[in-house]
């Protein structure tokens, strides 16, 4: 209950304050009935200020807005063309494909781990064959510059334990195909890079330097703000509060805010 009442007294407190600001010049212009027709002039004229001022407001936070979506939407695109453009410039390995036992296949590379550590082979250009044999299988791969790498299947003598793995025929030849067919698939990538790296280069040029949609948008804002500042319903609202606020400033010597 103790709360309630303070509650109420703040509130009321907060109220009289309010109003004393509102309508300056002490408690009887404020409340006394002797003045309520001047705070009834002064509160219309206030009213219809700030009713224009809020529709201006919007008119031209809504022109803000259209400035502010073609920015972003041209900002969104410039950055979805920087992204492809380094995509295509510096593509990297690429989704994973497949491994089987020391070869991992991924796009663009095929990485290699053995006893001596781990090398990359780029896919590109990239040759490799499959030749069975009574102990191991062997996958040869030839890159770019001639260099040939041997990965070894054993498949014979079964494993002693189970740890040991061992790679029948088919499983080896159907991840040659894999590799095979990721190297068709980069080679037609790197045939078409540099006309696609090009292109995305210009559309990026071009994005940039298209600024015609954004100038027409901030011309929008700026016509619309001369007509808000030319309207006669923002002069007339302004002009009769200017005459309530001397007005009241003539009674009680304090000039009331708008």
């Amino acid at each position: 209950m103790v709360q309630l009442w303070l509650i109420i007294a703040v509130s009321v407190v907060a109220g009289v304050a309010w109003k004393l600001y509102r309508y300056p010049g002490g408690w009887e212009y404020a409340f006394g009935l002797k003045y309520e027709d001047h705070r009834n002039a002064l509160a219309v004229a206030r009213g219809k200020l700030r009713a224009w001022t809020r529709t201006m407001n919007q008119s031209e936070a809504a022109a803000r807005g259209g400035i502010s979506s073609v920015e972003k939407s041209r900002t969104k695109r410039l950055h979805e063309l920087e992204q492809r453009i380094a995509g295509l410039r510096n593509p990297g390995r690429g989704d994973r494909i497949d491994a089987l036992g020391e070869l991992t296949l991924f796009q663009r590379v095929l990485v290699v781990e053995s006893a001596t550590g781990s090398r990359s082979i780029a896919v590109a250009g990239l040759d490799v064959r499959f030749e069975p044999g009574s102990k191991n299988h062997s996958v040869y791969c030839t890159d770019a510059s001639g260099e040939v790498y041997r990965a070894k299947y054993p498949h014979h003598p079964p494993a002693p334990d189970l740890e040991e793995q061992r790679f029948d025929e088919d499983q080896v030849r159907d991840f040659v195909v894999k590799i095979q067919n990721a190297i068709a698939q980069e080679n037609t990538f790197r045939a078409r890079l540099p006309r696609q790296l090009k292109a995305a280069e210009a559309e990026w040029d071009e994005t940039m330097a298209e600024t015609d949609a954004l100038d027409a948008a901030r011309e929008r804002l700026q016509q619309l703000q001369q007509r808000n500042r030319a309207d006669p319903r923002g002069k007339a609202a302004e002009a009769e509060f200017t005459e309530a606020a001397l007005s009241w400033k003539e009674l009680t010597g304090r000039t009331p805010p708008r």
